[in-house]
């Protein structure tokens, strides 16, 4: 049965990557996902490079998916059922983002989101090893980006929101990145996350240094809060580990 359901795991893989390396092959109806993205000017946006994380994630996955091949993991059902709708959101929203469906994108992309928190709730319950847990993290960390940024375009680009609120709003949702991210470092006690939050601001720094210095530095802050929270958290495990052997 399990293997069946691996089988089932690794088509829609392939389905989802060869989705999204068609959609700028292709490219679908005639736009790179990026040149989509660029259509309007929105803050939260990182600069481009910053997207290369896309190719850690797959491979991220991929691994992720060969520890059951070589049984390392067992797959239960509620993994089987997270990966394989992650796989399914990803690739429709490839599909709605080109046809220039942005609100429609913003739900598929909270579906994404909303399914990637079960998958890593699963995944949590399944195997007591952090490591396993890596790639659904770092996959959660960019989604939650993700979505931020479809819903700062949706904003602009369909409600047609002006440059003064839209530059209200990206500092709100900065600080609530970085008291998300808080929260995960220290209740969670995951560090991949707010990680992969400090790579996205950092591309955000870059990205607005030029035209919005004032935004730029309050996001490279809050970067640097992120990471100094991240660094308090793992030696405070580390110290209360030390002193109880026994803490898991």
């Amino acid at each position: 049965m399990n293997k069946g359901k691996l089988i089932v795991l690794y088509v829609a893989y392939l389905i989802m990557v060869a989705t999204n390396a068609l959609a700028n092959i292709l490219p679908i109806n005639g736009y790179q996902t990026g040149e989509i993205s660029d259509m309007h000017d929105v803050f939260f946006t990182p600069a481009g490079f910053i997207f290369s994380i896309w190719g850690v994630i797959y491979f991220a996955l991929l691994v992720w998916l060969l520890s059951f091949s070589f049984k390392k993991q067992s797959l239960s059902h509620s993994q089987f059922l997270g990966f394989l709708l992650t796989c399914l959101f990803n690739a429709s929203w490839i599909l709605v983002w080109h046809f220039l469906l942005d609100g429609v994108a913003l739900i598929v992309i909270f579906l994404l989101l909303l399914s990637l928190i079960f998958l890593y709730q699963a995944q949590k319950k399944a195997h007591s090893s952090k490591l396993y847990l890596v790639p659904i993290s770092l996959y959660l960390g960019w989604i939650i980006v993700a979505t931020i940024t479809n819903f700062s375009y949706w904003l602009v680009a369909s409600i047609g929101i002006d440059a003064s609120l839209q530059n209200l709003l990206t500092y709100v949702l900065l600080a609530l990145t970085t008291l998300v991210g808080l929260g995960i470092v220290f209740y969670l006690k995951d560090l991949v996350i707010p990680l992969v939050f400090v790579w996205a601001m950092f591309g955000i720094f870059t990205k607005n240094l030029p035209d919005h210095r004032m935004m730029a530095i309050f996001t490279i802050v809050l970067a640097i809060v992120l990471v100094i929270g991240s660094l308090v958290s793992l030696f405070t495990s580390k110290r209360t580990n030390q002193k109880n052997p026994y803490h898991f």
